[in-house]
Formats: C-alpha cells, sequence, structure tokens
C-alpha cells in the first residue's frame, strides 16, 4: 500500500495543480462574465431610476418608499433604518466581501501575484486615483465640496466590463486581465480612502471589540478552518462592531474577506487516510445494495409499502439488512468526507457564490435605489465645482494618471509591461476607468453634507460616466485594430 501511495501521490498532486489552475481561470472567465452583463443591467437600472425619480406621478413615490424606515430589535432596543441604508450598508457589505475575495485571489493567484506582476496594474491605480483628486481639489480646494475628492477616484468594473463586452471578440483576453487586476488595486484605495477619510467620529470600544474578533479570525485563518459558517458568524460580530465604532461597516466585509482561507492545505498523510478508507469498501457489496436499490424504486409506492409491511411481519434472512455493515459504510463516507474538507477552497466557492447574487441583484439595486436624481431647478450645476472636478476628474484625470505611472513604472525598472499589451490599450483602460457609477455614487452618499451636492454629485457622474464610455468604446477600436496590433 506504502508504494502504491508514494506512486500515486506526485499524479494526485499534478493534477489537483492542474485543477486548481483550471478552477482559477474558469472562477475569472465567470467573473468576467457576470460583471459584464451585471454591467448592462446597471445601466438599465440607472436609466430607469432617472425617469422614474423625474415622472411627476411616480417621483414620490419612488422617494418616499427608499426612506421607509424598518425596524431590528436588539434585546428590548429597537435600531431603525431606512430601505435606503439598508441597502448601502448591508447589502452592499455583500458586494465588499466579493471586492475583498477578488482582491485576495489576484494576490494569491492571479496577475497581481509577485511584486513585478502587481507593481504595473498597482502603479497604474496610483495614478488614476491620485491625479483625478488633484484634479477635483484645483476646482473644490477651500469649499464644503472640497470633501468629496473620493467620487472622482472610483472605477466600476461591472459597467466597464460590461462596455468591453459590447465590443465582442475583437477585445484581446490581455485587456481584459489588465482592467480586472488595476480595478481590484483601484477598489482596494477606494476602500482605504473610505476607511480614512469619511470616518468621523470613533467609538474605541467598539474598535478594540472589532479587533479582538478580527484576532480571532486570523486564529482560526491559521488553523486553516475551513467552515465558512463560522466565519460568517464571526463576520456578522464584526460588522455589528465597525458599525457601532463609526468607520463605514462595509470595511469589515472587506477585513473578512481577507480572513478566509485562499489556499488548499493538502498534505500526502490526508491522501494516505482516504486510500485506507477507500480500501475497507467492497465494492461488488455496493453493487448488490445499489441494485436492490433501483429495484425498489421500479415499485409503485403502495407495493412498496406492502413489501415492506409484509417482510416486517415475516423477515427472511435474505431480506434482512445488516445495519452494522450499512453503519461502516457511513462511518466511512464520513472520515472521506472530513478528509476532502481539507481539500476545499473556501475563497473560491464564496466568491463564485457570490458573483451573480452581488452582479444581478444587489449591485442593479443600489444603482436603482441611488440612481434617481431630480432635475430642476435646484441644481446649479455649471457653477459648481463638483460637477467640473467629478468631470474633469474621471474622464482626464483618470486615464491621464494611469497612463503616465504605468509608463513611469515601467521606464523606471519597478514593473513589467504585460506581454501583448500596448499603450493604446493602456489608453482604453484608463478612459473605461472613468466609468464611476456604483463606487462613486457610494462615496458620494458618504462625503456630502446636503442632498443638493449628493444630487449634483450622482448626477456629475452620471454625465462622466456617458463621457468615458464613449471616449472608452472609440479609444478601444483604434487600439484593437488589425494594424495596431503590434505592441508599441
Amino acid at each position: 500500500m506504502k508504494d502504491i501511495i508514494d506512486i500515486t501521490l506526485p499524479d494526485a498532486k499534478k493534477q489537483g495543480s492542474l485543477y486548481l489552475k483550471d478552477r482559477l481561470q474558469r472562477g475569472l472567465y465567470n467573473f468576467i462574465g457576470h460583471e459584464s452583463f451585471g454591467g448592462i443591467l446597471l445601466f438599465v437600472c440607472v436609466v430607469i431610476a432617472m425617469i422614474v425619480a423625474n415622472t411627476a406621478s411616480l417621483s414620490s413615490h419612488y422617494f418616499s418608499f427608499w426612506n421607509y424606515e424598518v425596524g431590528v430589535m436588539f434585546n428590548t432596543h429597537i435600531k431603525h433604518m431606512s430601505i435606503l441604508h439598508l441597502i448601502n450598508d448591508v447589502l452592499m457589505s455583500f458586494f465588499f466581501l466579493m471586492v475583498g475575495l477578488e482582491m485576495k485571489r489576484e494576490v494569491l493567484y492571479g496577475d497581481l501575484a509577485g511584486f513585478k506582476k502587481v507593481s504595473f496594474s498597482t502603479f497604474a491605480a496610483i495614478g488614476g486615483i491620485c491625479v483625478p483628486i488633484i484634479v477635483y481639489l484645483y476646482f473644490n480646494y477651500g469649499t464644503p465640496s472640497a470633501n468629496g475628492f473620493g467620487v472622482a477616484m472610483s472605477t466600476d468594473t461591472a459597467f466597464a466590463l460590461g462596455v468591453i463586452l459590447l465590443m465582442g471578440k475583437r477585445i484581446p483576453p490581455v485587456i481584459k486581465i489588465f482592467l480586472v487586476t488595476l480595478a481590484v488595486a483601484d477598489d482596494l484605495g477606494a476602500v482605504s480612502v473610505i476607511a480614512i477619510f469619511y470616518t468621523e467620529h470613533l467609538d474605541m470600544n467598539a474598535l478594540f471589540c472589532a479587533f479582538l474578533i478580527l484576532m480571532v479570525l486570523i486564529y482560526i485563518n491559521w488553523r486553516d478552518t475551513k467552515h465558512l459558517s463560522l466565519y460568517f458568524i464571526l463576520g456578522i460580530l464584526l460588522w455589528i462592531a465597525v458599525y457601532k465604532s463609526g468607520i463605514h461597516p462595509t470595511i469589515a466585509a472587506v477585513i473578512l474577506a481577507f480572513c478566509i482561507p485562499g489556499k488548499t492545505k493538502v498534505s500526502g498523510k490526508y491522501f494516505e487516510k482516504m486510500i485506507k478508507e477507500w480500501d475497507k469498501i467492497d465494492f461488488d457489496e455496493i453493487e448488490r445494495i445499489r441494485n436492490s436499490a433501483l429495484k425498489i424504486e421500479k415499485k409503485s409506492f403502495f407495493k412498496s409499502l406492502r413489501d415492506g409491511i409484509k417482510n416486517f411481519i415475516q423477515p427472511t434472512e435474505e431480506k434482512r439488512i445488516d445495519m452494522k455493515r450499512a453503519s461502516d459504510y457511513v462511518h466511512i463516507l464520513d472520515n472521506i468526507s472530513h478528509y476532502s474538507l481539507y481539500a476545499k477552497n473556501p475563497l473560491l466557492s464564496l466568491e463564485h457564490a457570490l458573483q451573480p447574487i452581488c452582479a444581478y441583484f444587489i449591485v442593479p439595486l443600489f444603482a436603482f435605489a441611488n440612481g434617481g436624481v431630480v432635475i430642476d431647478g435646484n441644481l446649479d450645476l455649471f457653477n459648481d465645482g463638483i460637477l467640473w472636478g467629478t468631470v474633469l476628474g474621471l474622464v482626464i484625470g483618470k486615464p491621464i494618471g494611469i497612463v503616465l505611472f504605468a509608463w513611469l513604472s515601467e521606464k523606471l525598472n519597478i514593473s513589467i509591461r504585460p506581454k501583448g499589451l500596448s499603450y493604446g490599450h493602456i489608453l482604453a483602460v484608463g478612459f473605461l476607468a472613468g466609468i464611476g457609477f456604483t463606487m462613486s455614487m457610494f462615496v458620494a452618499g458618504l462625503a456630502y453634507e446636503t442632498q443638493s451636492m449628493i444630487d449634483t454629485s450622482k448626477l456629475s457622474v452620471i454625465v462622466a460616466s456617458s463621457i468615458a464610455v464613449v471616449f472608452g468604446i472609440i479609444s478601444l477600436f483604434f487600439s484593437t485594430s488589425p494594424r495596431k496590433q503590434k505592441v508599441d
């Protein structure tokens, strides 16, 4: 048996590596597929929200519904929360959980693994964050709207991938992968900005509780615990502690994502134990049991009931079930299931489950709830620095920052540009990165004090994103034409 194990383990390890690689590749393209269609759905939801919000007979119902409060009871205390806050604080936590899982996956396995790989996308993302902020502050410095600089730095991955989907097979895979990795680094920057700059007060006791829960999460991750239910329970407690501390609770979802195991720790001893359990099985006996079960399934309900009663009253030796043997098989299956648990990858499983939920439900619902802006005389768009800072920051600052910092990182030999990716491609991705929507609207709700400023910001994001879509499609068309395929 030992010889068999020694021979088969290298093959099993090789096959496991190939399986993991195949699963990661399928996971990436599943993500792109979900996010691409989700981006189109997102656009439709925003358009519908704008129409409903500006229709006289529907507008009042639209806004009153989102402001309707629901109550959640904790012991004797009832916490009231509007439906809009329920979506933005609770449901969007699942979106940020998925964002955190994407970050960790890319760092562990994907194109952000290793400094040379991570640095090109990371430096491009840093440029795509810093330059738009500078542009925004140029128009808003010293005004109450200066706090909204985070609106001009965010990228909506789903919408950007949706635009790429419209271009079909014309777009090479390297552009899609660069956009995803850039957006992951960009999201990390956005999450950091939310945590640092949009926290008004801190409750140190709640923050200390959050720290203790985080230590427990790190410990069970170190113990290689694979039970997602345990992580969810601790994640809920972490969300509550972070919420009470004054930091936006979606940050708790990102922290939880980083604590969920992303590697499969399988050693030879688990294969050896599974083979020993496997050798205990009498497959001839299993086949007989299976055939007997098939015969029972073919009987009608009443005939099976009659035969069962008859066998109970007058049992025969050949009909009698060997309960000890059946119990042994159950025990064997339990052991195999226990050992196979260590081969599972909770990060990939959870991300795969969350992708369609976020793409098809949570993010479109968020867009529909937050995208409705009433366009009337109260909005002084063209005399407000919010519009110019947001539009020029996203449409001009974003691509300039991405291309400039990517070029500098390559010229300074800090990073390596991915093979097949030209600077024409990078410029096109830079324009697509100027599509703000989800993250920008989310930050707008945190950054501004008055509803008028929030509405102005949301409308500015819609205008900027629309322009970025047009520029992105045009630049993609020319940069991916046959005579432009050669890398610069």
